[in-house]
């Protein structure tokens, strides 16, 4: 039976591929290995594949924009939550510029951009990104394993400004 539980346990791992879109299949397989080998429901994997897609084609498309980069994934579950840490080398970009798109809009009113940002929010259940101190950018999705009930005036997506 899957894992939905907050029992789920897995060590660290991560992968770094080539910024460039025929890479992308290597970063979904890889989370798609990790999640069925801790177990975890098929659903909850494939929210969190697509949220990981999503951010990575962003950052190779919009960030390292055809120039030569790296992305590093790493997951890692334990206590509850899957955490899914992206880095990348590109410009430093902050995703809370990015406004919610307007879905109130008909399609052919609403500007282009921004959805995968918002379906990584949508997907997971929390959001966090930093500009790392050489440059580039973090961002670390978090999908709880059981009841995903967040308290009352939390929205689990914690953007946060660059650290030291």
């Amino acid at each position: 039976m899957p894992n939905t539980d907050a029992d789920a346990e897995a060590p660290a791992a991560s992968i770094t591929i080539d910024a460039s879109a025929d890479r992308l299949g290597g970063l979904r397989a890889f989370t798609r290995e990790r999640m069925a080998a801790a177990g975890i429901d098929a659903a909850v994997a494939e929210d969190l594949v697509q949220a990981i897609d999503e951010l990575a084609c962003n950052a190779i498309q919009h960030g390292y924009r055809g120039r030569p980069g790296r992305i590093e994934l790493a997951l890692e579950i334990g206590n509850g939550v899957i955490r899914a840490r992206l880095r990348d080398d590109a410009p430093a970009f902050d995703p809370r510029n990015v406004p919610e798109p307007r879905l109130d809009l008909p399609l052919e009113q609403r500007p282009l951009g921004g959805m995968g940002i918002h379906l990584a929010r949508t997907l997971t259940d929390g959001m966090d990104h930093r500009i790392l101190p050489g440059g580039g950018n973090e961002v670390v999705l978090t999908k709880r394993l059981g009841p995903t009930a967040t308290p009352e005036g939390d929205d689990g997506h914690h953007d946060r400004a660059s650290e030291p």
